[in-house]
């Protein structure tokens, strides 16, 4: 009796435990996302898939247990879509954001190479973040192996917005998508 005691404490000890984790998840994805070159990737989705994921032994299942499982998996619910609302708007921000500053930065096509490197290192930390959105999707597709490096994606990425935002209406903006057929994240107009 006394190790099924001991069984029953450990398993409400691993629910409080992703309950925590659920708490320290929505600052660290806060923190990502105001900071993305500075802070670590918060991998919310991991978290997420485990506790959806977590199911009570049979053998020490009590109704405490379910009730205690039920409650986390409810706030989970309820956590995802906050995170995903403050990721989405997030993400809409700085579309705009990179909109409105690649409309100002018109660059002539007789520039010099150090003028357009510079260009492409302000717009560096916006590739990179497609980057790692584009990682973000391999890792829930199950793909491990990118189609192309990283600095490949950049140089897509950079010609892609080029040519978009030379063709596209004062009214549409720049969008990313993720292309299933392909694998890989491209940007259209919207």
């Amino acid at each position: 009796m006394n190790t099924l005691d001991q069984r029953l404490k450990q398993v409400e000890a691993e629910i409080q435990f992703l309950s925590r984790q659920v708490d320290e998840k929505d600052g660290k994805i806060r923190a990502f996302l105001s900071d993305r070159q500075n802070k670590p990737h918060p991998r919310h989705l991991e978290l997420i898939e485990k506790i959806q994921g977590y199911r009570l032994d049979p053998n020490v299942s009590s109704k405490y247990l379910m009730t205690l499982l039920d409650n986390l998996q409810w706030k989970l619910y309820y956590s995802k879509r906050a995170w995903k609302q403050l990721w989405d708007n997030v993400e809409a921000l700085r579309r705009r954001e990179n909109a409105n500053n690649a409309q100002a930065q018109v660059v002539p096509e007789s520039d010099s190479s150090s003028h357009v490197e510079e260009i492409h290192s302000k717009a560096q930390y916006s590739v990179d973040t497609l980057w790692e959105i584009q990682k973000e999707k391999f890792r829930v597709y199950g793909i491990t192996e990118a189609k192309e490096t990283k600095s490949e994606f950049k140089r897509r990425m950079i010609k892609e917005y080029k040519k978009l935002s030379r063709d596209k209406k004062s009214s549409q903006e720049i969008i990313m998508t993720f292309d299933k057929d392909s694998m890989h994240c491209k940007l259209g107009v919207k």
